[in-house]
Parts: C-alpha cells; sequence; structure tokens
C-alpha cells in the first residue's frame, strides 16, 4: 500500500470527521476519530505515537467542542463527551497494541530470517540481496569492492577436544573480536559452519589484503577461555578483488580458491587470488 495514499486517508477522514461533528451534536460521533488515529499508528506503530495522538485527540475535541457549541453544551453533554473520550482512548490504546506487537514481531522475523541465530551477524540471505542491489550499483560507479573469506584452522578439533560449546563460544568470540575492527560499512557475514565472508565496498585487492592480514593476527593474538581452558584459535584468509561481469556465485568460487591456497599451504595466513603477496605466520 502506498504511503502518499495513506497520508491522504488520514487527512480525508480527519477532516470528515470534524465536518461531521459540526453538524450532528451526537457526541459518539467523536468516536470517528479512531479511524485517522489508527492510521497514524499504521505508520508509525510505536507506543510513544500511542500516547501523543492520544493526548492530541482529547485536546482537538474539547476545543472543537467549545468551538462548535461554546455555551450550548449542557452537562449530559460534558458528561457524554467524557465516556465517549474514555472508551475511544480504551479502544485506541488497545488497536495500538495489536498493532505494535504485529509490527514488533514483523521486524524479528525479518531478522530472524536475514541473521544467523548464534552469531547473531548476517547470513547467506542477506548476502545474496545485498549483493544484488551492490554488484549493479559497482558497476556503475566503476568501485572497486573486495571480499574477505576465512574459516578457523582445525575447528573440529575444538569441537572433539572441547564439545561443541566450547566451538560455539569460540564462533562468538570471533564474531565479537571482528565487528570491533571492520568499518560500518563493510558487510560481515556466517555462510555456514566456521566459514566467514567480510565484504569490503570501496577497497582494492591491497588494502583488503592488509586488513584481512590484521584481522588475521587480532585473531592469533586474542586469548580464548573456556571453563579455565585456554584454546589457541588461528585463522586462514582468502581475499578477491570485484570482477565486472563477475556474479555473486562466481566472486565466492574466486575468494574460496584463495582461501583454499591458504589452508593447502599451512594455514594461519592471507592469500590474495592473483596477487604473489602472502602474508604467514
Amino acid at each position: 500500500m502506498s504511503y502518499k495514499f495513506i497520508y491522504i486517508f488520514i487527512f480525508a477522514s480527519f477532516i470528515a470527521t470534524l465536518v461531521i461533528n459540526y453538524y450532528f451534536s451526537d457526541q459518539l460521533l467523536w468516536m470517528l476519530l479512531l479511524i485517522p488515529s489508527v492510521a497514524i499508528i499504521f505508520l508509525s506503530p510505536t507506543w510513544k505515537t500511542t500516547i501523543v495522538v492520544g493526548i492530541l485527540g482529547i485536546i482537538l475535541i474539547m476545543v472543537a467542542e467549545l468551538f462548535f457549541y461554546q455555551s450550548k453544551i449542557l452537562y449530559e453533554d460534558v458528561v457524554s463527551l467524557i465516556m465517549t473520550g474514555i472508551l475511544e482512548c480504551i479502544i485506541f490504546i488497545v488497536i495500538s497494541f495489536f498493532q505494535i506487537k504485529t509490527a514488533k514481531l514483523i521486524i524479528e522475523l525479518g531478522n530472524f530470517a536475514l541473521t544467523d541465530p548464534l552469531t547473531g551477524i548476517y547470513n547467506r540471505r542477506y548476502l545474496e540481496l545485498y549483493m544484488e542491489k551492490m554488484i549493479p550499483l559497482s558497476q556503475e560507479q566503476k568501485q572497486v569492492m573486495t571480499l574477505i573469506m576465512f574459516d578457523i584452522d582445525h575447528f573440529k578439533k575444538i569441537n572433539d577436544t572441547y564439545g561443541h560449546h566450547a566451538g560455539d563460544a569460540v564462533l562468538k568470540k570471533i564474531v565479537r573480536v571482528i565487528k570491533g575492527a571492520i568499518r560500518d560499512s563493510d558487510v560481515f557475514v556466517r555462510i555456514g559452519g566456521e566459514e566467514f565472508i567480510i565484504l569490503l565496498p570501496n577497497c582494492s585487492l591491497e588494502h583488503g589484503i592488509k586488513f584481512a592480514e590484521r584481522i588475521r593476527t587480532t585473531v592469533e593474538n586474542t586469548k580464548f577461555i573456556y571453563k579455565g581452558i585456554r584454546i589457541f584459535v588461528t585463522i586462514s584468509i582468502g581475499v578477491t578483488e570485484y570482477i565486472e561481469g563477475q556474479d555473486l556465485k562466481k566472486f565466492l568460487e574466486k575468494a574460496d580458491q584463495a582461501l583454499y591456497k591458504a589452508k593447502a599451504t599451512g594455514r594461519n595466513k592471507v592469500v590474495g587470488l592473483n596477487n604473489p603477496i602472502a602474508f604467514q605466520n
């Protein structure tokens, strides 16, 4: 539904409510004010909006009644107006409650679909959606883009030796450490198991390799302690730069080739595809 249509609907229903209450003196007709009020909550489903709209609605009713009828208002009309206002507030709060809960649920479901439940970073589905927009933009603006792919060395051995809870703890800590090193514009993704991707917009292969080496060193020097036992953790990293015309599959395959070379030649190192530089411990 178009937001423009909703704004027009809110304005039209608000004016209609004022006109109807001007020509008819039944206080129950102020219940019509629920229509634009609920539409506003649809646009901004928060308790702050609910409180502001509720207070403004009460003020509007009082001012409008005084302006429309002035000295003609009787005691019975005041009582009826108060009861109508209370009933309207109750209905409005109940509707707002369900709309706010629904909006939060939709956000949570959306986040769940696009994030990794263990580490809280993005998952492969988010990467696919992001790259659908990023690849055409990169080609149009001639921007460089580098992809870092890494996994944890001998992660199965960590799980077998210390247990899967220890493995989960290692994954979570690596994510915390690396999140503290990347830029806000970088995209950090867990694509499965112990394998991760960092997409670096506006970053050349040379700078990507240097950045990857900083990450490798940081992880190597980080103390991973689980139940009082230190677990020595290192990562192998493959780095590649985007080439115009590639799709996401080919882009990932190049990074995977670089990662495979890093693992095959000793692990705990950074290898850039089509670049002779390789940092090694």
